[in-house]
């Protein structure tokens, strides 16, 4: 079976792609491409816009994914 942009997309990010970036390079498809498919797993429900923040906040640490995974 031949998986389309859209099925691509999906699987290169729930085997933990975490940039649309890295799903190109995990795929080969062109960023064009993840985009829409991402746009569209987005509409679908399926996928979550995220903005990434790098570092920790002003506030300390506690709010990210990161602290949860260290407090268990």
């Amino acid at each position: 079976m031949v998986a389309g942009p859209v099925t691509a997309v999906l699987d290169a990010l729930s085997d933990g792609a975490g940039s649309l970036a890295e799903v190109g390079r995990r795929t080969g498809l062109r960023a064009d491409v993840v985009q829409a498919a991402a746009e569209q797993l987005v509409r679908m429900g399926r996928a979550q816009d995220c903005v990434l923040q790098f570092g920790c906040p002003a506030k300390g640490c506690g709010g990210c994914a990161l602290s949860c995974a260290l407090r268990r």
